[in-house]
């Protein structure tokens, strides 16, 4: 007789979470655009770590010491807003920082929805021009730093 482990208990494939199933919204200037054009987000805490030797062990321990918020994003190339803002800052005007918030719910899924909300978000570079002689649409990627992160709803989680 065969036994069920225990993720065949638990999780079903329905449960797993579609990545398409995500709203994302920048706020520039306490203005929100919706980002329909969106084709990849991703952001991540990297923690910075100093060594840690001691006389008479082995073993190298590790402290963090701070965090740094990096990511990188994909969009076609549809509208003109963060060139804008480039170009504002070129004139001598503020350097862009803003805000994402992103939603993920997926209603097939029994987990429910979460939301990240990334603020301090300072884009590395913009591009200005990316054209092609082969058949093709316009995209845009670019790194990113940001300065906070707040979990504001979690998934629920499979009961």
């Amino acid at each position: 007789m065969a036994t069920e482990s225990a993720a065949a208990k638990f999780l079903e494939g329905r449960d797993t979470i579609n990545s398409k199933d995500a709203t994302i919204f920048m706020t520039i200037d306490d203005t929100n655009y919706t980002v329909i054009s969106a084709t990849e987000l991703t952001a991540k805490i990297e923690k910075n770590k100093e060594s840690v030797n001691a006389i008479g062990d082995h073993w190298t321990r590790h402290k963090t010491t701070s965090i740094e918020g990096t990511g990188s994003f994909n969009r076609y190339t549809i509208d003109s807003v963060l060139l804008q803002k480039a170009m504002d800052y070129i004139k001598g005007g503020a350097d862009l920082y803003f805000s994402i918030n992103a939603t993920i719910e997926d209603k097939t899924s029994r987990t429910g929805k979460q939301t990240i909300l990334i603020t301090g978000v300072n884009l590395d570079d913009i591009n200005l021009l990316s054209l092609s002689s082969d058949d093709g649409v316009i995209t845009d990627e670019t790194d990113f730093t940001f300065e906070g992160c707040e979990l504001v709803t979690p998934f629920d989680g499979i009961k």
